[in-house]
């Protein structure tokens, strides 16, 4: 049976069936067993961004944890603003608070309050995220930034509500595992 259609392929060799949990792994190099040391963020003494950044071992050209995550720290000084600008660039972004308690403004939901040992799940964003140190602050942070540069994809809308999960109930959850 042929086909009319010059724009659509057609498989017909059983070789070119994938099952799909063997193979939605992104190809890459294997990623290096490394430290991201905690004194990083704790000898900052500026607002900075530290991300855990391994694409020149993983073969990207883009930063990277690993093939679909980027994560790092993030030390922000006392009574300090730092603008976290994610637009279009990950689907979701966490944060954990390691260390203090201060206030992140949400362009369309407001402020969002945190609190030491938190964790915020926030959703796309169409405006940067801005924290406000009170304290001597320090968080951690993971996104999926890498798997849509590595798709070509952007993120277009949000597909949740913005999470806290305080510590009690973090806590609670792994000591019940």
């Amino acid at each position: 049976m042929s086909s009319s259609h010059s724009k659509v392929r057609i498989v017909e060799n059983s070789n070119e069936l994938y099952e799909y949990s063997k193979n939605v792994r992104l190809p890459h190099k294997p990623v290096p067993v490394t430290s991201h040391a905690a004194k990083l963020y704790e000898e900052a003494n500026l607002i900075i961004d530290i991300p855990f950044d391994l694409s020149s071992s993983l073969g990207l050209d883009y930063p990277a944890s690993c093939p679909n995550l980027l994560s790092g720290y993030m030390h922000i000084s006392p009574n300090d603003l730092f603008k976290q600008d994610g637009v279009v660039s990950y689907t979701s972004l966490c944060l954990y608070v390691i260390r203090d308690h201060n206030t992140t403004n949400i362009f369309d939901e407001g402020q969002v309050n945190w609190l030491k040992s938190d964790l915020l799940v926030i959703p796309y964003q169409t405006q940067p995220l801005e924290h406000f140190a009170h304290d001597d602050t320090a968080l951690y942070y993971v996104h999926d930034g890498p798997l849509l540069k590595y798709l070509q994809v952007k993120s277009s809308e949000k597909c949740f509500l913005t999470t806290i999960f305080r510590e009690k109930v973090l806590k609670t959850k792994v000591e019940n595992i």
